[in-house]
């Protein structure tokens, strides 16, 4: 099992070291010389991955989570490791508007709001002529959105 041990140096800073110890025995020490300040937690190393699960392998004299080729200390189990999975996206649809041409009844605007990028797009001819490239269109939409 692995602990994060933190005590006091002699110059008064934090020095903080992971420690193995064995299963089964609890975590004990001799409190001298360590100076007046000591912690110790269980430590487990983070391992970010949503579909692979953490595997480890001896190489070279060194041990590695797998497949992010963390370097983990040669005494680490797969019980040490946490599994961190990212929660996963939800996709919002797009929010489209139709609007008809006030020069020509037959001719139609589509409006666009793209909720992840919070980005417009129109396909009148106002949009390109607008000098912040926002037309009457997308202007209305932004008033709906927000």
């Amino acid at each position: 099992m692995l602990y994060e041990f933190s005590n006091h140096n002699k110059h008064g800073n934090i020095r903080t070291r992971i420690v193995s110890w064995p299963k089964g025995k609890a975590f004990g020490i001799n409190p001298k010389g360590f100076g007046n300040f000591i912690a110790v937690r269980v430590f487990k190393y983070e391992y970010h991955h949503e579909i692979n699960p953490p595997s480890l392998a001896n190489i070279g004299g060194k041990r590695y989570i797998l497949p992010t080729w963390q370097e983990v200390l040669p005494e680490t189990e797969l019980s040490d490791i946490k599994w961190i999975k990212p929660k996963p996206k939800v996709k919002q649809e797009p929010i489209v508007e139709i609007s008809a041409s006030s020069s020509d009844p037959n001719k139609t605007y589509k409006t666009v709001y793209y909720p992840e990028s919070g980005k417009f797009h129109c396909n009148c001819p106002g949009r390109w002529r607008a000098f912040d490239g926002k037309c009457k269109h997308i202007k209305a939409l932004e008033k709906k959105v927000k």
